[in-house]
């Protein structure tokens, strides 16, 4: 039973994930007619996030236009005009009249998909609402109660210290959203986040105080309170997959001891995993999911490889890094060499915090008070965030690598499973080598499918406009050679930490050779600025006049055609005085304009006037669309067979209609970031080749 279970639970995550590559929906959404107009919904909100300016709530609508629905995703409302009592919402039905949007998909090749998080979520659609209004209907005992523990929740964190609350809710609810971010990441790189997701360490703490107070016995009052306080627990950490995993396998190990069953973890695993998967297909794609499946597995498998004289926490601890290693590079692009040595004294210490803080959170909930044993767990907090900075060496306990390509991870982790499996053993034991052959091209045979799959042509593309948001990106390859032309830049965002060094760890860059800014404008430049803070760019160039050129390996000539020269009293704040670069890639040009308005254009003709300097291929269109640039004579002087406009959600009308009006007009393709997320080109002897993230 044990193989066949695992056995059907592998192979429909297998189907599932082949259905998705082949773009098959894995359940009904939500409606399309629904989405993308106002229209009056209503439906009650299950679920609330609190942020420090805006709630977040989940809501499963039933009524659109005063007519019954009915779907099994929910929409995710953003509220930013928060009450003063948010807990009062949960549980209640709402009115709302607004447009729902589909969340944003994956907008950079192999980066960080929106929309398939949020539907591993059970959420299909997104909206921001600036009220709402409140319907009459009954609560039932769980409504109030989960109410009521959503109300004493806040409070508690409300009375929380501020240099420990972000590691006290994230290790106590699972709730990271407090944690700031340098934190998070120290964590995350030493192998230590496990213990920001309430998950086995939680409940294997409670049922070890279960089983201590009800011994051997088979005690229904302690067992009555058990799956109180698991239910409790859960509602307090909003029923994530890893809770959810963990209260249904500790409720079929109590299950197997009442009926005197064999207790098998690997199977008890599979079962909640094809739960799971029944109630919503697309929790697959949860990293929640994922990491908490495969650290089960891997303990499962490995484990009985390990020598018995290693204590129990210790085996347990090195099986599930192990098992879990090719699945943090890809994904995390982290290899942590002391995150063996980190688990030790973390989770030794947090078998000790999560107690600690779970009895200030209840001493709050029942006396309103809890001084004393909040000021503890805040100095257990504090040494655990010590321990944890102490053991990163600073940062220097690992390396960024890029990532692997996804069938190297899938083929490497299927033989770390083999390998560690009871049934290689016995055929290794009766010299089978045959069958042994035979499996190992199966595994061969299932990398090398799902590598067709999983084939993004865009990754290997000679010139890439990556999506940046409201600014421009251009990447370009030449075999090993990296290059940046411009890096996006927000006020409010780190674009280079958080969207470029995702981009190219993801895409296998492993350095920048050179990283160019067309102007000092901060969408353009700020990016880079802060790429280069984080990860290895060599070297960092701005204000290029007309004339320089720049050889990038073979293939890949750049040459500055703008401006002559730079005044010093205003450098490149001027669009009109922005590098322009002409970019030839085995035999085609691709003009790199910046922000560059008419007037600039116009000089650009009058110095090329008589040549065809400026015909190209390609033309990035100037200043992310807007109607000062792209004059009707500088595209006749480019002569362009297609577009790429840059930009991402604006207030300045960013692209105008008038322009991708004269692009067609003239039989250019246009591409836009926005619309089609990354735009890539792979310059060909038969022609160009374009791929986008999205769309056509």
């Amino acid at each position: 039973m044990r193989r066949k279970c695992f056995y059907y639970f592998t192979v429909l995550l297998a189907l599932l994930y082949f259905l998705d590559f082949a773009g098959v929906p894995l359940s009904k959404g939500i409606d399309g007619s629904l989405v993308g107009e106002v229209h009056d919904f209503s439906g009650k909100v299950i679920r609330i996030g609190e942020k420090d300016d805006r709630l977040d709530l989940e809501v499963r609508i039933d009524k659109a236009d005063g007519r019954k629905i009915s779907s099994r995703e929910n929409v995710l409302l953003t509220l930013y005009e928060k009450p003063e009592k948010p807990w009062e919402i949960l549980n209640s039905r709402i009115s709302f009249r607004t447009q729902l949007d589909y969340p944003k998909g994956q907008r950079n090749p192999h980066c960080f998909d929106y929309r398939k998080y949020l539907k591993s979520r059970g959420i299909g659609a997104v909206s921001q609402i600036k009220n709402f209004q409140p319907e009459e209907g009954a609560l039932t005992f769980k409504d109030r109660y989960g109410r009521e523990l959503l109300r004493k929740k806040i409070l508690f964190s409300n009375g929380l210290p501020s240099e420990t609350k972000g590691l006290v809710m994230g290790v106590l609810f699972g709730d990271t959203s407090f944690l700031d971010e340098d934190s998070y990441e120290e964590f995350r790189k030493n192998g230590t986040a496990h213990i920001l997701a309430v998950s086995g360490l939680h409940i294997g703490i409670i049922y070890g105080i279960y089983k201590k107070i009800a011994g051997k016995r088979k005690n229904v009052p302690a067992l009555i309170a058990l799956a109180i306080v698991l239910f409790t627990y859960g509602e307090l950490s909003c029923w994530s997959p890893s809770v959810t995993r963990a209260v249904l396998m500790t409720a079929m190990s109590i299950t197997a001891v009442f009926k005197d069953l064999r207790y098998d973890m690997l199977t008890s695993m599979s079962a909640v995993g094809l739960i799971l998967i029944g109630l919503n297909p697309y929790v697959i794609f949860g990293a929640g999911f994922q990491m908490s499946f495969l650290a089960i597995s891997s303990i499962a498998f490995i484990k009985p490889l390990i020598p018995v004289r290693v204590p129990e926490a210790a085996a347990v601890t090195a099986a599930a890094y192990l098992g879990l290693l090719p699945y943090q590079i890809y994904n995390f692009n982290y290899i942590s060499f002391t995150a063996l040595l980190a688990n030790i004294p973390v989770v030794f210490l947090a078998g000790y915090f999560v107690p600690l803080a779970a009895a200030a959170f209840i001493a709050f909930s029942l006396l309103q008070e809890a001084g004393f044993l909040v000021g503890a767990t805040d100095a257990m907090g504090k040494l655990i965030l010590y321990v944890n900075n102490l053991t990163s060496l600073d940062g220097k306990g690992g390396i960024e690598v890029p990532s692997p390509p996804l069938w190297a991870v899938l083929g490497i982790s299927i033989l770390i499973f083999f390998f560690s499996s009871e049934a290689y053993e016995i055929m290794k034991s009766r010299g089978n080598r045959k069958k042994n052959m035979r499996i190992m091209g199966g595994i061969a045979a299932v990398t090398l499918i799902f590598h067709t799959l999983c084939y993004s042509p865009i990754t290997y593309d000679d010139m890439v406009f990556a999506d940046v948001g409201q600014g421009d990106c251009v990447h370009i390859r030449d075999g090993r050679k990296n290059v940046l032309i411009d890096g996006g830049g927000s006020i409010n965002y780190n674009t280079g930490r958080k969207t470029l060094k995702p981009y190219l760890l993801k895409n296998g860059t492993a350095s920048v050779d050179l990283a160019v800014a067309t102007h000092e404008h901060m969408d353009h430049l700020k990016g880079l600025e802060e790429l280069s803070r984080c990860f290895k760019v060599k070297k960092l160039m701005t204000g290029v006049t007309a004339g320089t050129e720049i050889k990038i390996g073979r293939e890949v000539l750049i040459e500055a055609i703008w401006p002559e020269y730079i005044p010093d009293e205003k450098g490149q704040d001027e669009n009109s005085m922005c590098s322009v670069f002409m970019v030839y890639c085995k035999g085609y040009k691709i003009l790199i304009t910046g922000d560059l308005d008419e007037e600039g254009e116009r000089k650009l003709i009058e110095k090329y006037k008589g040549t065809d300097k400026l015909s190209a291929h390609v033309l990035k269109i100037g200043h992310h669309g807007s109607s000062t640039s792209t004059s009707d004579e500088f595209l006749d002087a480019v002569n362009p067979r297609a577009a790429v406009i840059q930009t991402g959600k604006n207030n300045f009308g960013h692209p105008s209609p008038k322009i991708i009006e004269k692009c067609t007009k003239k039989g250019i393709m246009v591409y836009r970031t926005d619309y089609n997320g990354a735009v890539g080109f792979s310059f060909e002897k038969e022609g160009i080749r374009c791929h986008t993230m999205m769309g056509n």
